[in-house]
């Protein structure tokens, strides 16, 4: 947030957008914005956990003082021309926008398909801790497709077995003789229940003697961080002794998704689902973009993914441009209702496009 003496003083600012000027707030009224309960615990371990709460009534608070959107994020989108997905990739249709963030995932999947494809008897399990729907399954599924026959993926959420059918799970895990990958996803699952870690514990022993390599890696979005999974994990019957099988440098943080991933996210999912129907999409309306970024029901990878399958499916067939109109169903009335809250300052976005480069 910036503060300054007067309007004037404002619009002599070197980064000041006219189209933003909507939100020039006196001081007395951002300080009602972020005065409501939650802000005043901003300084609360689990403040990103939170954070789409944190949004939610960011939004109601600007709504109550007259500004119904947050319209902080519009000059992004209207200066966006041209996005190079491969310059966000992290493996296959995976991308985020954060340079940290990208890096720090590359880290993981080279260190997993490093171990995958090493003979050594060193401990190979993950831990990876991801906010909701920051997309740590597709994460997992993203690496196996780039390694294909290299390796078998199987997938295991915990939060759906009983004692029997996770012990079977985890069999298959080892029963082959080839390389294999094992998501045992909701790893914090079921806090109530002694089994879990009894199970499992076994298995990863075995993988330590196991050729070829089998690795296990742990996700889950427990508590707000990383340490606070790893601590509900220890207080659990065996949990400590699972947790002492994962090497320290094995253990990862995918965050939140930002405004940047939205917008990247939402671009590469209209592009693989073109391709998916034998479409190439390469441009998006930034009007559409527009709605996507100010939309409370898409906040994450998965909602997003199917979002963007729906709209591709909408495009007729020759077109190569996802407009806004394709984000919505024939009379849907919340095309209107956006466009007309947004319009006195959204302009400038409808017919304007992001050409997305795939390659």
């Amino acid at each position: 947030m910036n503060l300054f003496r007067s309007e004037e003083h404002v619009r002599r600012w070197p980064l000041y957008y006219q189209l933003a000027e909507d939100y020039i707030l006196p001081v007395r009224e951002w300080v009602e914005v972020f005065s409501g309960p939650l802000f005043r615990e901003r300084l609360a371990p689990d403040y990103l956990h939170r954070g789409p709460e944190y949004v939610e009534q960011y939004h109601a608070a600007l709504k109550i003082v007259g500004k119904a959107s947050p319209f902080w994020q519009y000059p992004m989108i209207a200066a966006l021309q041209e996005v190079r997905l491969s310059r966000y990739r992290v493996v296959g249709d995976y991308t985020r926008y954060g340079e940290s963030v990208i890096n720090a995932l590359k880290d993981a999947r080279q260190s997993m398909i490093t171990d995958l494809e090493t003979g050594s008897h060193q401990r190979k399990n993950y831990l990876i801790w991801a906010a909701p729907g920051s997309g740590k399954t597709y994460f997992m599924q993203q690496i196996a497709r780039d390694l294909g026959d290299r390796c078998q993926y199987l997938e295991v959420n915990l939060a759906k077995q009983d004692k029997a059918s996770f012990r079977t799970a985890l069999e298959a895990a080892l029963d082959k003789d080839q390389p294999t990958l094992c998501l045992i996803d909701e790893a914090d699952a079921k806090p109530d229940a002694g089994w879990p870690y009894e199970v499992l514990l076994s298995f990863l022993d075995q993988a330590l003697e196991r050729q070829p390599s089998a690795i296990f890696v742990l996700a889950g979005s427990g508590g707000s961080s990383l340490e606070a999974m790893k601590e509900g994990i220890g207080r659990r019957p065996k949990g400590a002794d699972v947790l002492s099988r994962i090497p320290v440098q094995n253990q990862f943080v995918i965050p939140p998704l930002a405004f940047g991933d939205r917008v990247l996210v939402v671009l590469s999912q209209f592009v693989a689902a073109g391709l998916q129907s034998g479409r190439t999409i390469r441009a998006v309306e930034k009007l559409g973009l527009y709605y996507v970024a100010l939309n409370a029901k898409l906040t994450n990878a998965r909602q997003l993914r199917e979002f963007a399958v729906r709209a591709v499916e909408r495009i007729p067939r020759g077109e190569d441009r996802v407009k806004y109109d394709h984000l919505f169903v024939p009379g849907d009335p919340e095309n209107k209702r956006f466009w007309l809250e947004v319009s006195p300052v959204a302009r400038e976005l409808v017919n304007s496009y992001v050409q997305v480069d795939a390659s």
